[in-house]
């Protein structure tokens, strides 16, 4: 015999249900983005410390640094790192950047763990960073950018 029509939506009910609190839960791998849930990307900038600072591989860059601030921008799926230097130029006070002894704000490049300096040049030419940047590391600190777990994107003085 085949179920009454409360079971079948008592069923659905608390398939609905267990779904959703699932999705809600932070346990296990961290689902793709999906077209639908892209929203704001949050980036929390940490400028590495000078050459001769001692780090591991693993959490290289991340490790020994200091956090700047924040930006964000309208896409997490979108966000190239040419668009991440221009909110770090446009968004973040002048004196939350490198400058030298007469104030002059220094150049700087990305940082990327285990890769290592970032050219202008390939800024744009990378893709989406949150991507790419989950493709060069395991580190679980590298953020997933979200304001509760921001891309942790790290920069470097030229």
């Amino acid at each position: 015999p085949l179920p009454s029509r409360d079971v079948q939506y008592s069923r659905a009910n608390r398939k609905n249900l267990n779904n959703a609190m699932n999705s809600l839960s932070n346990e296990g791998d961290a689902n793709a983005i999906e077209p639908s849930e892209d929203g704001i990307l949050v980036c929390k900038i940490l400028r590495r410390f000078p050459f001769g600072a001692k780090c591991n591989a693993v959490t290289e860059g991340m490790e020994f640094s200091n956090n700047l601030g924040f930006i964000t921008l309208p896409s997490r799926q979108g966000a190239t790192f040419a668009a991440i230097r221009r909110g770090v130029e446009n968004d973040l006070d002048e004196d939350m950047l490198p400058s030298n002894d007469k104030g002059i704000r220094k150049r700087w490049k990305f940082y990327v763990p285990k890769l290592g300096p970032m050219s202008v040049k390939q800024e744009g030419k990378i893709g989406p960073a949150l991507d790419f940047l989950k493709s060069t590391t395991d580190d679980a600190q590298l953020g997933s950018g979200t304001a509760s777990n921001p891309l942790k994107v790290v920069i470097m003085d030229v």
